[in-house]
């Protein structure tokens, strides 16, 4: 019985909360055109919103003790049978009055913030929004020493939200991963088709609050401040490969080798032999910065 309560008090546990009609309309409006939401918005909802990819990339972090998803649900009710099959708790959320834009930011927020108070067994917390309304959430997340993760669509993600999180998944880099994953499984005939069309990319749509996937070009220049920070800090040219990692998505928290064309994190330092070397492999794995003499681990 100790062991067992001690496993359990060791294993991470998730709260997803989703801002449901933000996601759906973001990808309402990329495959019909900016506003085409907002004309329907009181109309019966077409499927656009895959929530797989999302629940196995919450699922990868951790138990999910919570799943919430918020939304006037008498307009989504086609997404009934993936919701059901997914255990998704919904909060309705009804119609009072012509401005119901942060209603359900307001409420998700307060609910995530009461439930990181009340469970202190909660070790991440996953919103799923590309809307700069959780900034605040995500401080608050971070204050109670708790890890926060965002999830949004690429070309419409507030840059600012992205940054104030641990972490900040794409939804068209989850789908892509997701897909792949089912092409090595059924071969390429047997995919099944991608529930909305690629969006586009940020720079396309001329808004300078929001962001896509980072580009390979940015994540070098993360790779090689966070090696080069670690280097200095640690005194030694001897850099662990996990750390390396971390303090790449704290600088850049939309990283995903995978989005760049990497199986691995391994494959994607490979890239770069010109800031990054390879030292050894123990624990892990050790690097260091390209052009000097890489320190040595202890003698045992």
């Amino acid at each position: 019985m100790p062991i067992y309560s001690t496993q359990r008090n060791e294993a991470t546990k998730v709260a997803i909360y989703w801002d449901f009609e933000n996601l759906h309309a973001v990808l309402a409006n990329s495959a019909h055109g900016d506003g085409a939401y907002r004309e329907n918005r009181f109309q019966p909802q077409p499927v656009f919103v895959d929530l797989k990819p999302i629940l196995e990339y919450a699922a990868s972090l951790g138990d999910i003790i919570i799943n919430r998803a918020y939304g006037n649900w008498q307009f989504f009710a086609n997404y009934r049978h993936a919701l059901n099959e997914a255990g998704v708790d919904l909060i309705q959320m009804f119609p009072r009055g012509s401005n119901m834009k942060n209603s359900a930011d307001i409420r998700m927020a307060l609910d995530a913030l009461s439930d990181v108070h009340h469970h202190p067994h909660l070790t991440h917390v996953v919103v799923i929004s590309s809307d700069s309304d959780f900034i605040s959430l995500a401080q608050k997340v971070k204050q109670a020493g708790r890890f926060i993760a965002g999830v949004g669509v690429a070309g419409y993600s507030n840059r600012f939200w992205t940054a104030s999180c641990n972490e900040f998944k794409f939804y068209q880099n989850l789908l892509a991963s997701s897909a792949a994953s089912v092409e090595v499984g059924l071969g390429a005939a047997e995919i099944p088709a991608l529930p909305v069309q690629a969006l586009p990319p940020a720079e396309a749509r001329d808004d300078a609050e929001v962001v896509g996937s980072p580009s390979l070009d940015e994540a070098r220049l993360a790779l090689q401040r966070a090696l080069k920070q670690l280097v200095d800090r640690n005194g030694e040219n001897y850099v662990s490969r996990s750390a390396l990692k971390v303090f790449i998505k704290r600088l850049l928290p939309s990283f995903d080798e995978q989005a760049l064309g990497c199986s691995n994190f391994s494959e994607f330092l490979l890239r770069f032999p010109e800031v990054v070397v390879e030292v050894d492999a123990i624990s892990g794995g050790h690097v260091a910065l390209a052009g000097q003499a890489p320190g040595q681990p202890d003698a045992e």
